[in-house]
C-alpha cells in the first residue's frame, strides 16, 4: 500500500459551525473551502475517476495559494497557512490574501 497523505473530509454538519444554510452538495460545500486550491476532491464514478474542483483545478499548477474571494477569511486563512507550515514546506509559494495583521 502507499504511504500518501489525504484525508476525508465530512462536510453533512459543518454549516452549522460556518454559519452557513445547509449546503445542497459536496461540490457546494467546498465552494465554501478557506482555500481555493484545497478545494478539490475526487471520487469514483462508474469505475472512472472524477474531479470536483468548485473553484477550478488553474491555480493548483501556479505555486501559489489563495484565500476563497467567495467567503473570505482572513483570519483562518492565515491560521491556516501557519499551522500546516506551508510556507516553510513550499518557501516560494506565492501568497494571494490581503495582507494580514493579527486578530
Amino acid at each position: 500500500m502507499l504511504n500518501l497523505p489525504w484525508s476525508v473530509k465530512n462536510q453533512a454538519r459543518i454549516h452549522s459551525r460556518n454559519g452557513d444554510k445547509p449546503y445542497h452538495s459536496t461540490y457546494d460545500a467546498m465552494s465554501y473551502w478557506v482555500e481555493v486550491e484545497t478545494a478539490v476532491g475526487a471520487k469514483i464514478n462508474h469505475g472512472e475517476i472524477e474531479i470536483i474542483a468548485p473553484l477550478g483545478v488553474n491555480n493548483l499548477f501556479s505555486n501559489s495559494i489563495t484565500i476563497n474571494p467567495k467567503r473570505p477569511k482572513i483570519d483562518d486563512f492565515y491560521s491556516r497557512l501557519n499551522t500546516k507550515k506551508w510556507l516553510e514546506k513550499w518557501p516560494n509559494l506565492k501568497v494571494h490574501a490581503p495582507k494580514y495583521y493579527g486578530s
